[in-house]
């Protein structure tokens, strides 16, 4: 493997240089096919996840309401919903938020776990692991789901301990460090962003399955589907997703000690650049990218569960019309990101990008360039999500080459723009959800709140622009454990908060609180920038 090298007119060609280019139209199409079957992957996975969540918070419902009237007396009328009182509304809050939070918890330790398999055994391994453990999860809630009452819930929330081998967390970053291996730089981001897209229209079909299946057939029913829709996911990725095989000749080059476990939060670090005039200067571009991250997961990140739980208890929705409430909010969600979402950035781009005549290289691009030693080398993966496969006669697999990082000195700030933009609208629909005071205007809420979607997607691919490519699978890490990190923030902060409104009766008011942090993220996102033209990292 080498580099050809421009000197002057005339190229430079290295002892070890390809008689053949490395990039091939097959290879594209290869990467096309794999990028199509982690999508349908995507898809059904998202699917199997989403038919559990309306029905469980039913379940929890009742539970809570049977393990109320053990130790109390129902005095209503006849026909009346024992379960409508606010003391058991306030519990299965409180409940519900600490399923969420264990949840979390755990899916933080499943990052560590799943970045560590897929550096030891690769991506597809990874991904096995992350969609057959959650069947082993649904075999135990389904027995907690049938035990009912105080029993019951804890259960149900005792089974998530097994989240830390395979749950979503590390499945979401699998199928993330696959997308962006097998795009390439220009294609990256709308890549993650129909990735997002493609799992939120499987979750909100997964919603609406399991709103109606269980209102259909049993509480019950909803969760022994699912067991069999992950045991046919594992099927599936075992059978068609591909491999990406790593080259049998090259060391790869891991980090020792802490580092190893700790690298996703390492990128957010501040780091040390030297400007153009040879001053040095710390910048905190990835640090505030990472809070704002933060804060825009805090404020919306529960507004899945605070549409149901605000139907419920004010409107009196059920599992099928909370099914297709989440269900129109998660599929809009899903098909912006999947259609929109990618053309918005190509056109924000375009709208962005430089004179053609201006060839002087911003400070993202000179981030990318490799020392002189490196550059002899040519494109040598620093790090297992790097290496493609070495093309044998014999080789029966399908594996996969990920693109060449040649074109990657190009930076797109629009990506970064677009960040807070979405997450500056977010901020105004959530606060207008506060004067929703009949049913049918949560549908509304509901249809309007997906046009602010993009922002995990679009940091994502900012993210990846400010750091070397041999730190991706840490970059894709680092940025989804902050994404977890705000969701065990948001079921606990404003699962509490919830129910303390409730407990009074203001429930709406958990909007304006959501609000109020979106417009908090969107702050911090304008202090985040890229470091200044013709810089460059310190340590290169």
């Amino acid at each position: 493997m080498s580099v050809v090298r421009e000197e002057g007119n005339a190229t430079a060609v290295q002892e070890s240089t390809p008689l053949l280019p490395r990039e091939v139209p097959e290879e594209k199409e290869g990467n096309k096919l794999a990028l199509y079957r982690a999508l349908v992957s995507a898809f059904i996975v998202s699917l199997s996840f989403g038919v559990t969540q309306v029905p469980i918070l039913y379940v929890f419902r009742l539970m809570t309401c049977d393990a109320y009237y053990e130790t109390h007396t129902f005095a209503g009328p006849a026909g009346a919903d024992r379960c409508a009182r606010r003391e058991i509304e306030a519990s299965t809050a409180r409940s519900i938020s600490l399923l969420g939070a264990s949840t979390t918890v755990f899916g933080i330790l499943n990052l560590f776990v799943t970045g560590w398999t897929i550096k030891r055994f690769g991506i597809k391994p990874a991904l096995l692991i992350q969609v057959f453990w959650p069947a082993i999860r649904l075999s135990i809630q389904n027995i907690g789901v049938m035990t009912g009452s105080s029993a019951g819930i804890i259960i149900v929330q005792a089974s998530q301990i097994i989240t830390i081998i395979g749950g979503p967390n590390g499945y979401v970053l699998a199928l993330n460090s696959f997308v962006a291996e097998v795009s390439g730089h220009e294609d990256r981001t709308g890549a993650l962003g129909r990735l997002s897209g493609i799992m939120m229209v499987g979750a909100a079909v997964g919603f609406l399955a399991g709103g109606l299946i269980g209102e259909a057939f049993g509480i019950l029913a909803p969760f022994r589907i699912t067991l069999l829709l992950f045991l046919l996911s594992t099927l599936y990725v075992f059978l068609f997703v591909p491999s990406i095989t790593q080259e049998k000749d090259i060391t790869v080059r891991q980090s020792s000690g802490l580092k190893r476990y700790f690298g996703p939060l390492r990128i957010f670090a501040p780091q040390k650049w030297t400007l153009a005039g040879g001053q040095t200067s710390t910048q905190f571009g990835a640090l505030t990218l990472g809070l704002g991250v933060f804060l825009a997961i805090l404020a919306t990140g529960y507004i899945p569960t605070l549409l149901q739980m605000y139907s419920t208890n004010e409107f009196g929705f059920g599992t099928a019309a909370n099914g297709r409430l989440i269900f129109i909010y998660s599929s809009l969600r899903g098909l912006f990101l999947s259609l929109v979402f990618p053309r918005i950035i190509s056109k924000g781009r375009k709208w962005l990008k430089r004179d053609p005549g201006d060839a002087t290289p911003t400070a993202e691009a000179e981030a990318w360039k490799p020392q002189e030693e490196e550059a002899l080398m040519g494109d040598i993966p620093t790090s297992p999500s790097e290496i493609g496969p070495v093309d044998s006669m014999d080789n029966d697999g399908e594996p996969t080459n990920p693109p060449q990082r040649s074109s990657e000195s190009e930076t797109f700030v629009f990506d970064l723009m677009y960040a807070r933009c979405s997450l500056f609208v977010d901020c105004i629909l959530t606060g207008l959800a506060t004067f929703v005071t009949h049913g049918w205007q949560l549908y509304l809420v509901a249809v309007l709140l997906p046009f602010g979607a993009g922002t995990g997607a679009a940091s994502k691919g900012t993210i990846l622009q400010m750091i070397p490519s041999s730190e991706r699978v840490d970059a894709l890490s680092g940025i989804t454990l902050i994404e977890n990190l705000a969701r065990l923030s948001t079921s606990a902060v404003f699962g509490l908060i919830f129910a303390a409104f409730a407990q009074i009766g203001e429930s709406q008011m958990t909007f304006v609180c959501n609000s109020a942090v979106a417009f908090l993220g969107f702050v911090v996102l304008l202090v985040s920038r890229f470091p200044p033209d013709g810089s460059r990292r310190s340590d290169e």
